[in-house]
Protein backbone atom coordinates (compact mmCIF):
# COMPACT_ATOMS: atom_id res chain seq x y z
CA UNK A 1 0.00 0.00 0.00
CA UNK A 2 1.14 3.55 -0.64
CA UNK A 3 1.91 5.55 2.51
CA UNK A 4 0.30 8.87 3.29
CA UNK A 5 3.62 10.68 2.84
CA UNK A 6 4.33 8.99 -0.49
CA UNK A 7 0.84 9.89 -1.64
CA UNK A 8 1.40 13.57 -0.83
CA UNK A 9 4.74 13.54 -2.68
CA UNK A 10 3.12 11.92 -5.70
CA UNK A 11 0.19 14.32 -5.68
CA UNK A 12 2.63 17.23 -5.74
CA UNK A 13 4.48 15.65 -8.63
CA UNK A 14 1.21 15.05 -10.45
CA UNK A 15 0.26 18.73 -10.13
CA UNK A 16 3.57 19.75 -11.72
CA UNK A 17 2.98 17.16 -14.44
CA UNK A 18 -0.55 18.44 -15.04
CA UNK A 19 0.77 21.96 -15.60
CA UNK A 20 3.36 20.62 -18.02
CA UNK A 21 0.70 18.75 -19.97
CA UNK A 22 -1.36 21.89 -20.42
CA UNK A 23 1.71 23.52 -21.93
CA UNK A 24 2.27 20.49 -24.20
CA UNK A 25 -1.31 20.62 -25.46
CA UNK A 26 -1.05 24.30 -26.30
CA UNK A 27 2.31 24.03 -28.06
CA UNK A 28 1.67 20.57 -29.64
CA UNK A 29 5.23 20.10 -30.81
CA UNK A 30 5.53 17.14 -33.15
CA UNK A 31 8.10 14.70 -31.76
CA UNK A 32 7.02 11.29 -33.03
CA UNK A 33 5.67 10.33 -36.43
CA UNK A 34 4.36 6.87 -37.28
CA UNK A 35 4.60 5.70 -40.86
CA UNK A 36 2.30 2.74 -41.39
CA UNK A 37 4.18 1.28 -44.34
CA UNK A 38 1.59 -1.31 -45.38
CA UNK A 39 -1.32 -3.30 -44.03
CA UNK A 40 0.27 -6.50 -45.36
CA UNK A 41 1.58 -8.95 -42.77
CA UNK A 42 3.20 -12.38 -42.91
CA UNK A 43 1.59 -13.41 -39.62
CA UNK A 44 -2.00 -13.40 -38.44
CA UNK A 45 -1.63 -12.65 -34.76
CA UNK A 46 -4.68 -13.39 -32.64
CA UNK A 47 -4.46 -10.04 -30.85
CA UNK A 48 -3.79 -7.73 -33.82
CA UNK A 49 -5.66 -4.47 -33.29
CA UNK A 50 -5.40 -3.54 -36.97
CA UNK A 51 -6.45 -6.94 -38.39
CA UNK A 52 -3.59 -6.82 -40.91
CA UNK A 53 -3.30 -9.47 -43.64
CA UNK A 54 -2.76 -8.19 -47.20
CA UNK A 55 -1.95 -4.76 -48.67
CA UNK A 56 -4.98 -2.49 -48.86
CA UNK A 57 -5.93 -0.85 -52.17
CA UNK A 58 -4.42 2.58 -52.64
CA UNK A 59 -1.37 2.35 -50.39
CA UNK A 60 1.09 5.22 -50.89
CA UNK A 61 3.64 4.90 -53.67
CA UNK A 62 7.35 5.46 -53.15
CA UNK A 63 7.09 8.94 -54.63
CA UNK A 64 4.09 9.89 -52.52
CA UNK A 65 5.61 8.97 -49.18
CA UNK A 66 8.93 10.58 -50.09
CA UNK A 67 7.07 13.77 -50.99
CA UNK A 68 5.31 13.70 -47.62
CA UNK A 69 8.61 13.37 -45.75
CA UNK A 70 10.14 16.16 -47.85
CA UNK A 71 7.20 18.45 -47.06
CA UNK A 72 7.46 17.80 -43.33
CA UNK A 73 11.24 18.32 -43.37
CA UNK A 74 10.77 21.67 -45.13
CA UNK A 75 8.32 22.88 -42.46
CA UNK A 76 9.92 21.43 -39.31
CA UNK A 77 13.32 20.44 -37.99
CA UNK A 78 13.41 16.80 -39.12
CA UNK A 79 16.15 16.04 -36.59
CA UNK A 80 13.64 16.55 -33.75
CA UNK A 81 11.00 14.17 -35.15
CA UNK A 82 11.46 10.44 -34.59
CA UNK A 83 9.87 8.34 -37.33
CA UNK A 84 8.48 4.99 -36.16
CA UNK A 85 8.12 2.57 -39.05
CA UNK A 86 5.30 0.12 -38.48
CA UNK A 87 2.72 -1.96 -40.35
CA UNK A 88 1.51 -4.64 -40.96
CA UNK A 89 5.05 -5.90 -41.31
CA UNK A 90 7.34 -3.14 -42.60
CA UNK A 91 9.85 -5.54 -44.13
CA UNK A 92 7.21 -6.68 -46.64
CA UNK A 93 7.39 -3.26 -48.28
CA UNK A 94 10.01 -3.61 -51.03
CA UNK A 95 10.94 0.08 -51.11
CA UNK A 96 11.30 0.36 -47.32
CA UNK A 97 15.03 1.01 -47.27
CA UNK A 98 14.90 3.32 -50.28
CA UNK A 99 12.23 5.44 -48.56
CA UNK A 100 13.84 5.45 -45.13
CA UNK A 101 17.31 6.10 -46.50
CA UNK A 102 15.80 9.13 -48.20
CA UNK A 103 14.01 10.23 -45.00
CA UNK A 104 17.20 9.80 -42.99
CA UNK A 105 19.00 11.95 -45.54
CA UNK A 106 16.44 14.69 -44.82
CA UNK A 107 17.43 14.50 -41.15
CA UNK A 108 14.80 12.19 -39.64
CA UNK A 109 15.99 9.67 -37.05
CA UNK A 110 14.00 6.47 -37.37
CA UNK A 111 13.23 3.11 -35.84
CA UNK A 112 11.15 0.09 -36.78
CA UNK A 113 8.69 -2.31 -35.17
CA UNK A 114 8.93 -5.80 -36.68
CA UNK A 115 7.81 -9.34 -35.96
CA UNK A 116 11.32 -10.48 -36.83
CA UNK A 117 10.31 -13.22 -39.24
CA UNK A 118 12.16 -11.75 -42.24
CA UNK A 119 15.28 -10.57 -40.43
CA UNK A 120 18.63 -11.93 -41.60
CA UNK A 121 22.15 -10.57 -42.04
CA UNK A 122 21.19 -8.80 -45.26
CA UNK A 123 18.28 -7.01 -43.56
CA UNK A 124 20.56 -5.94 -40.70
CA UNK A 125 22.98 -4.45 -43.22
CA UNK A 126 20.20 -2.61 -45.06
CA UNK A 127 18.79 -1.23 -41.80
CA UNK A 128 22.20 0.11 -40.86
CA UNK A 129 22.88 1.67 -44.27
CA UNK A 130 19.47 3.39 -44.24
CA UNK A 131 20.27 5.02 -40.89
CA UNK A 132 17.96 3.08 -38.58
CA UNK A 133 18.81 3.76 -34.93
CA UNK A 134 16.25 1.79 -32.91
CA UNK A 135 14.31 -1.43 -33.39
CA UNK A 136 11.48 -3.15 -31.54
CA UNK A 137 10.80 -6.86 -31.95
CA UNK A 138 7.49 -8.31 -30.74
CA UNK A 139 7.82 -11.31 -28.41
CA UNK A 140 4.56 -12.42 -26.82
CA UNK A 141 5.73 -15.09 -24.41
CA UNK A 142 8.00 -18.08 -24.31
CA UNK A 143 7.63 -20.60 -27.11
CA UNK A 144 4.19 -22.07 -26.34
CA UNK A 145 2.42 -18.76 -25.69
CA UNK A 146 4.22 -16.85 -28.44
CA UNK A 147 3.41 -19.45 -31.08
CA UNK A 148 -0.19 -19.80 -29.91
CA UNK A 149 -0.66 -16.06 -30.37
CA UNK A 150 1.43 -15.60 -33.51
CA UNK A 151 2.29 -18.76 -35.46
CA UNK A 152 3.90 -22.15 -35.03
CA UNK A 153 7.62 -22.02 -35.67
CA UNK A 154 7.86 -18.26 -35.12
CA UNK A 155 9.52 -18.16 -31.70
CA UNK A 156 13.03 -19.20 -32.72
CA UNK A 157 13.07 -16.83 -35.68
CA UNK A 158 11.89 -13.95 -33.50
CA UNK A 159 14.58 -14.55 -30.88
CA UNK A 160 17.19 -14.92 -33.61
CA UNK A 161 16.13 -11.52 -34.96
CA UNK A 162 16.73 -9.95 -31.55
CA UNK A 163 20.17 -11.58 -31.44
CA UNK A 164 21.08 -10.34 -34.91
CA UNK A 165 20.03 -6.77 -34.16
CA UNK A 166 21.88 -6.70 -30.83
CA UNK A 167 25.02 -8.53 -31.92
CA UNK A 168 25.46 -6.23 -34.92
CA UNK A 169 26.25 -3.32 -32.59
CA UNK A 170 24.76 -0.93 -35.14
CA UNK A 171 21.64 0.26 -33.30
CA UNK A 172 21.34 2.48 -30.25
CA UNK A 173 18.30 0.68 -28.81
CA UNK A 174 17.24 -2.93 -29.37
CA UNK A 175 13.91 -3.44 -27.62
CA UNK A 176 11.55 -6.35 -27.10
CA UNK A 177 7.86 -5.63 -26.62
CA UNK A 178 5.33 -7.98 -25.06
CA UNK A 179 1.55 -7.75 -24.99
CA UNK A 180 0.69 -9.15 -21.56
CA UNK A 181 -2.35 -11.42 -21.45
CA UNK A 182 -3.65 -14.46 -19.63
CA UNK A 183 -1.69 -16.55 -22.12
CA UNK A 184 1.72 -15.34 -20.99
CA UNK A 185 1.62 -13.95 -17.44
CA UNK A 186 3.40 -17.10 -16.29
CA UNK A 187 6.26 -16.39 -18.72
CA UNK A 188 7.31 -12.99 -17.40
CA UNK A 189 10.25 -14.14 -15.28
CA UNK A 190 11.43 -16.49 -18.02
CA UNK A 191 11.27 -13.70 -20.59
CA UNK A 192 13.16 -11.37 -18.28
CA UNK A 193 15.94 -13.94 -17.94
CA UNK A 194 15.99 -14.62 -21.68
CA UNK A 195 16.20 -10.95 -22.64
CA UNK A 196 18.86 -10.35 -19.99
CA UNK A 197 20.99 -13.13 -21.50
CA UNK A 198 20.56 -11.64 -24.96
CA UNK A 199 21.78 -8.30 -23.65
CA UNK A 200 19.03 -6.24 -25.26
CA UNK A 201 18.53 -2.68 -24.10
CA UNK A 202 14.88 -2.54 -23.08
CA UNK A 203 11.76 -4.60 -22.54
CA UNK A 204 8.43 -2.82 -22.98
CA UNK A 205 5.24 -4.35 -21.62
CA UNK A 206 1.68 -3.38 -22.40
CA UNK A 207 -1.80 -4.80 -22.06
CA UNK A 208 -3.94 -5.94 -24.98
CA UNK A 209 -6.66 -3.57 -26.12
CA UNK A 210 -9.91 -5.45 -26.89
CA UNK A 211 -10.12 -4.21 -30.49
CA UNK A 212 -9.53 -5.91 -33.82
CA UNK A 213 -9.01 -9.65 -33.49
CA UNK A 214 -8.45 -9.40 -29.73
CA UNK A 215 -12.06 -8.31 -29.23
CA UNK A 216 -13.35 -11.87 -29.51
CA UNK A 217 -10.94 -13.57 -27.08
CA UNK A 218 -11.43 -12.71 -23.39
CA UNK A 219 -8.15 -14.42 -22.49
CA UNK A 220 -6.26 -11.47 -23.92
CA UNK A 221 -7.65 -9.25 -21.20
CA UNK A 222 -5.93 -9.40 -17.83
CA UNK A 223 -8.06 -9.89 -14.75
CA UNK A 224 -7.69 -7.11 -12.14
CA UNK A 225 -5.39 -9.18 -9.94
CA UNK A 226 -3.26 -10.11 -12.94
CA UNK A 227 -2.87 -6.46 -13.92
CA UNK A 228 -1.74 -5.66 -10.39
CA UNK A 229 0.73 -8.56 -10.48
CA UNK A 230 2.09 -7.36 -13.82
CA UNK A 231 2.71 -3.88 -12.48
CA UNK A 232 4.26 -5.25 -9.27
CA UNK A 233 6.59 -7.33 -11.45
CA UNK A 234 7.64 -4.23 -13.41
CA UNK A 235 8.21 -2.21 -10.22
CA UNK A 236 10.40 -4.98 -8.80
CA UNK A 237 12.46 -5.36 -11.97
CA UNK A 238 13.02 -1.62 -12.28
CA UNK A 239 14.43 -1.64 -8.75
CA UNK A 240 16.92 -4.36 -9.70
CA UNK A 241 18.65 -2.00 -12.15
CA UNK A 242 19.30 -4.81 -14.63
CA UNK A 243 17.45 -5.05 -17.93
CA UNK A 244 15.45 -1.86 -18.40
CA UNK A 245 11.74 -2.70 -18.07
CA UNK A 246 8.95 -0.23 -18.72
CA UNK A 247 5.17 -0.17 -18.99
CA UNK A 248 3.52 1.35 -22.04
CA UNK A 249 1.98 4.83 -21.70
CA UNK A 250 -1.50 3.45 -22.17
CA UNK A 251 -3.50 4.26 -19.08
CA UNK A 252 -3.56 6.24 -15.83
CA UNK A 253 -2.61 3.94 -12.95
CA UNK A 254 -3.31 6.04 -9.87
CA UNK A 255 -1.02 6.83 -6.92
CA UNK A 256 0.09 3.25 -6.29
CA UNK A 257 1.93 2.89 -9.61
CA UNK A 258 2.30 6.25 -11.35
CA UNK A 259 5.96 7.23 -11.34
CA UNK A 260 7.08 3.65 -10.67
CA UNK A 261 6.49 1.58 -13.81
CA UNK A 262 7.67 4.03 -16.49
CA UNK A 263 9.96 7.03 -16.71
CA UNK A 264 7.20 9.61 -17.03
CA UNK A 265 3.75 9.97 -15.56
CA UNK A 266 0.77 9.13 -17.73
CA UNK A 267 -0.55 11.20 -20.57
CA UNK A 268 -1.90 10.36 -24.00
CA UNK A 269 0.32 12.17 -26.56
CA UNK A 270 -1.87 11.28 -29.57
CA UNK A 271 -2.36 14.45 -31.61
CA UNK A 272 -0.24 16.41 -29.14
CA UNK A 273 3.25 15.10 -29.84
CA UNK A 274 2.38 12.08 -32.02
CA UNK A 275 1.06 11.97 -35.57
CA UNK A 276 0.88 9.27 -38.21
CA UNK A 277 0.82 8.77 -41.93
CA UNK A 278 -1.19 5.65 -42.61
CA UNK A 279 -0.67 3.26 -45.49
CA UNK A 280 -3.39 4.94 -47.55
CA UNK A 281 -2.03 8.43 -46.85
CA UNK A 282 -4.45 9.35 -44.08
CA UNK A 283 -3.03 11.69 -41.44
CA UNK A 284 -3.90 10.74 -37.88
CA UNK A 285 -2.20 9.97 -34.58
CA UNK A 286 -1.58 6.43 -33.33
CA UNK A 287 -2.27 3.98 -36.18
CA UNK A 288 -4.79 1.87 -34.26
CA UNK A 289 -7.19 4.73 -33.53
CA UNK A 290 -10.65 4.52 -35.12
CA UNK A 291 -11.35 6.44 -38.36
CA UNK A 292 -13.15 9.23 -36.48
CA UNK A 293 -9.69 10.54 -35.57
CA UNK A 294 -8.38 10.87 -39.13
CA UNK A 295 -7.51 14.53 -39.76
CA UNK A 296 -6.55 14.65 -43.43
CA UNK A 297 -4.61 12.87 -46.18
CA UNK A 298 -1.15 13.61 -47.59
CA UNK A 299 -2.48 13.21 -51.13
CA UNK A 300 -4.56 16.38 -50.77
CA UNK A 301 -3.35 18.16 -47.63
CA UNK A 302 -0.04 19.67 -46.62
CA UNK A 303 0.95 17.92 -43.40
CA UNK A 304 1.81 21.17 -41.61
CA UNK A 305 -1.62 22.65 -42.30
CA UNK A 306 -3.26 19.59 -40.79
CA UNK A 307 -0.98 19.42 -37.75
CA UNK A 308 -1.26 23.11 -36.90
CA UNK A 309 -4.98 23.60 -37.53
CA UNK A 310 -6.80 20.35 -36.86
CA UNK A 311 -6.56 17.64 -34.15
CA UNK A 312 -9.01 19.58 -31.98
CA UNK A 313 -10.70 16.37 -30.81
CA UNK A 314 -7.37 15.16 -29.44
CA UNK A 315 -6.07 18.34 -27.85
CA UNK A 316 -9.28 19.27 -26.05
CA UNK A 317 -10.68 16.13 -24.47
CA UNK A 318 -13.57 17.76 -22.67
CA UNK A 319 -15.97 15.68 -24.79
CA UNK A 320 -14.76 12.59 -22.88
CA UNK A 321 -15.87 13.95 -19.51
CA UNK A 322 -19.04 11.90 -19.36
CA UNK A 323 -20.37 8.74 -17.75
CA UNK A 324 -18.07 7.30 -15.10
CA UNK A 325 -15.34 9.78 -16.06
CA UNK A 326 -17.52 12.81 -15.29
CA UNK A 327 -17.21 12.49 -11.54
CA UNK A 328 -13.77 10.89 -11.32
CA UNK A 329 -11.36 12.64 -8.95
CA UNK A 330 -8.48 11.86 -11.32
CA UNK A 331 -10.01 13.40 -14.45
CA UNK A 332 -7.51 16.25 -14.80
CA UNK A 333 -4.63 13.76 -15.01
CA UNK A 334 -6.31 10.85 -16.78
CA UNK A 335 -8.66 12.55 -19.29
CA UNK A 336 -10.47 9.29 -19.91
CA UNK A 337 -7.36 7.16 -20.53
CA UNK A 338 -5.60 6.82 -23.89
CA UNK A 339 -7.68 7.55 -26.98
CA UNK A 340 -7.38 4.00 -28.28
CA UNK A 341 -9.05 2.84 -25.06
CA UNK A 342 -12.15 4.99 -25.56
CA UNK A 343 -15.48 3.55 -26.68
CA UNK A 344 -16.86 6.26 -28.97
CA UNK A 345 -20.20 4.52 -29.43
CA UNK A 346 -21.00 4.21 -25.73
CA UNK A 347 -19.11 7.23 -24.41
CA UNK A 348 -16.89 5.46 -21.89
CA UNK A 349 -13.46 3.84 -21.57
CA UNK A 350 -13.15 0.38 -23.11
CA UNK A 351 -10.77 -0.29 -20.25
CA UNK A 352 -10.05 1.71 -17.10
CA UNK A 353 -6.75 0.66 -15.53
CA UNK A 354 -7.49 2.58 -12.34
CA UNK A 355 -10.82 0.85 -11.83
CA UNK A 356 -9.26 -2.55 -12.54
CA UNK A 357 -6.54 -1.93 -9.99
CA UNK A 358 -9.08 -0.90 -7.37
CA UNK A 359 -11.01 -4.10 -8.06
CA UNK A 360 -7.75 -6.02 -7.77
CA UNK A 361 -7.05 -4.71 -4.30
CA UNK A 362 -5.20 -1.43 -4.80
Amino acid sequence: MISGFDRLVLLGRLKVWQDRLEKERKEHRLRYLFWETTRACNLRCRHCGSDCTVPKPGELSTGEIKAAFKSIASDYDARSIMVAVTGGEPLLRKDLFDVMGYAHGLGFPWGMVTNGMLVDDEVIEKCGRAGMSTVTVSVDGLREAHEHIRRGGSFERTIEALKLFKDSGRFSVVQATTCASQYNTGDLQGLYELFSRLGIDEWRLLTVTPIGRARDDPNFRLQPGQLRSLLDFIVAKRREKGLRVTFEEEGFLGPAYEGKVRDSLFYCPAGINIASILACGDIGACPNLPPEFIQGNVRKDRFKDVWENRYGNMRDLGWKRCGTCAGCAWWDLCRGNSLHLWDLKNGRPIMCHLQALEEGGR
